[in-house]
């Protein structure tokens, strides 16, 4: 096993397990790991001007959405809408923060121009998010599908848990390429040789939204948070990430 590997496993592991310390006061807020840059962007900006205190919870969705059914505590949770349609969680508000949009990054030193190279002989190594656990997962098993790739590439195919775990590999080399989102893209890009937009066409719309728990212990937050949320400045933030 790669050490990236190791690390991988790792980080998720933690990210599953650990407990915030949740306060009276502050906000508390999980998201899929694809966005945590853009997460920490708003949500220091929403501090900067309100003085409240935001703790962030990072992991697949799989997991974001166990943690926040199980502990009660969460106020708000970001990710695709079709996933939280099949979730059994209970919302009292959705808000749109933006549109997600899947993108393959090549590693430096690769000679792929193109996505039509990926069946190529140069090509030997793929990753990709868990399409059970990860939003861009399910987008690339998608695109693969309706290329008519899924089954021919699959000796090639890497399956792990995030899209942050997917660019590690990219970045150091591991794979020759990596299904990520835009947004995790516009962050590795000087340490990628080639980010290549992938067709929308060919995948299902991602459609990014805050959706506020039910059960969302801090109200008086909640609502400056979601006042933040329809603001230009947080739309200026969304779109800087790649929304």
């Amino acid at each position: 096993m790669s050490i990236i590997r190791s690390l991988g496993c790792a980080l998720t592991l933690c990210v599953a397990l650990a407990t915030p310390s949740f306060g009276e006061e502050g906000l508390v807020i999980a998201s899929g790991a694809g966005y945590k840059r853009m997460v920490s962007a708003i949500c220091a900006a929403f501090t900067a001007q309100t003085g409240i205190q935001v703790q962030q919870v990072f992991g697949n969705m799989g997991q974001v959405t166990a943690q926040a059914r199980e502990s009660g505590h969460f106020d708000f949770v970001l990710g695709d809408k079709r996933f939280f349609e099949k979730t059994d969680l209970a919302f009292s508000g959705e808000y749109v923060v933006g549109k997600g949009r899947l993108v393959v990054a090549v590693a430096r030193g690769s000679k792929v121009k193109d996505l039509d190279d990926i069946t190529s002989p140069m090509v030997t190594r793929i990753a990709m998010p868990d399409s059970k656990k990860a939003i861009y997962g399910n987008a690339a098993t998608e695109y693969l599908h309706n290329k008519g790739l899924w089954e021919k590439l699959q000796p090639k195919l890497l399956i792990v848990g995030t899209v942050p775990q997917v660019s590690a590999y990219v970045v150091s080399g591991e794979v020759d390429m990596g299904f990520i989102n835009q947004t995790e893209a516009m962050a590795i890009a000087s340490k990628a040789g080639r980010l290549i937009p992938v067709d929308e066409h060919l995948y299902s719309p991602i459609l990014i939204v805050a959706n506020r728990l039910r059960q969302s212990p801090h109200a008086k937050a909640s609502e400056a948070f979601i006042a933040f949320l329809q603001s230009d400045e947080a739309k200026a933030l969304a779109q800087k990430h790649g929304l």
